[in-house]
């Protein structure tokens, strides 16, 4: 059902969830995170990782983010035309003074200078995977943290400072989930929420993807921690409004889902699906062509063991081009030819 060719992007002593796209001269670049031992850490950085022949060989780390002692965390990368787009968190290595940025290149992911803060969100938020609808419009999944100046500064200040997630400490009630939608080629964007999930039991990473169904409807898949099961959400006018948030019958270890949209209307879901949470293997792609009713296909890319976590992807011509991190030190680069 697919021929899958694995190769390696590059070990570190960290290596966190790498992005993927196709540049405007034909380059693949991976964004990626990787500096110090482990994540979050002030030692955190961002790079980038070209390769000029389709994944063979690629490029030593260039970091994309001016130094200046912060951490930095990468969790969308896009590409317009020539315009490439890494949308950043910068934090102090704790998760708190937690700010966001858009890194933008237009050399091909070769040099990158700041624009300022995404839409809406200018703090406490993670930009999630970008689709292009069918008609046009784009639209971005996000999450969002609505943490108090009172928090961040009782957490800053009050709790003990060598705490690994010194953040999410906060007493924050939610985690909300939605899209960022542009009916104007991404000029000016709208803010719409599909969900909020309860935090009172704890901090929830909900890490939303979303995929376009054939009627224009669209529908967003999440992770939920401490539940075993990816979350879902259906908006039957493209984004805009949405239904109410439900547990599928998706197994999920507490790891980030990916929906690739594929050619005939198929959508395919990258994901491990085990029901033990922090197990993240193993590591398969399941295709649906029902509209995410039913997966008819259920495809493991790697026998492998290890943990696989925060793939990222797109499809093109019969392939998905694809990337993960492996056991938090090694990035992976798979290239999936479909049947």
């Amino acid at each position: 059902m697919a021929k899958v060719t694995i190769r390696q992007i590059g070990t570190n002593a960290l290596s966190c969830e790498p992005l993927i796209v196709r540049c405007a001269n034909g380059e693949l670049l991976c964004v990626c995170q990787c500096g110090g031992t482990y994540e979050p850490a002030p030692e955190n950085r961002v790079y980038a990782f070209h390769s000029a022949d389709d994944g063979e060989t690629w490029s030593k780390k260039e970091s994309i983010y001016p130094e200046d002692g912060q951490a930095v965390y990468c969790t969308e990368l896009t590409v317009f035309g020539d315009e490439i787009t890494a949308y950043l968190t910068v934090h102090s290595g704790r998760f708190i003074d937690w700010k966001c940025f858009m890194m933008k290149s237009f050399d091909n992911g070769y040099t990158w200078k700041n624009f300022g803060t995404p839409p809406h969100f200018p703090e406490y938020t993670f930009i999630r995977p970008t689709i292009l609808k069918k008609n046009g419009d784009i639209l971005t999944p996000y999450q969002y943290y609505p943490v108090t100046k009172e928090e961040h500064d009782r957490v800053k200040f009050e709790e003990d400072a060598p705490k690994k997630y010194i953040g999410t400490n906060t007493q924050t009630p939610y985690c909300e989930s939605g899209v960022l939608y542009s009916t104007d080629g991404g000029k000016t964007y709208e803010r719409y929420m599909s969900c909020r999930m309860d935090m009172s039991d704890g901090w929830i990473w909900s890490e939303p993807t979303v995929a376009e169904l054939s009627d224009g409807s669209v529908s967003m898949l999440m992770r939920k921690n401490r539940t075993g099961w990816l979350y879902r959400c259906d908006s039957p006018d493209g984004g805009k409004t949405w239904g109410d948030c439900y547990q599928t019958d998706i197994p999920n270890p507490s790891n980030k889902p990916r929906l690739v949209p594929l050619d005939n209307g198929r959508i395919a879901l990258f994901h491990t699906p085990s029901e033990t949470l922090g197990k993240r293997f193993p590591f398969e792609m399941w295709i649906s062509d029902d509209d995410m009713k039913t997966w008819s296909q259920k495809v493991r890319l790697t026998d492998f063991p290890g943990s696989y976590s925060y793939s990222d992807g797109f499809y093109e011509d019969g392939h998905v081009h694809l990337v993960i991190e492996h056991n938090r030190h090694t990035i992976l680069y798979f290239d999936i030819e479909l049947d």
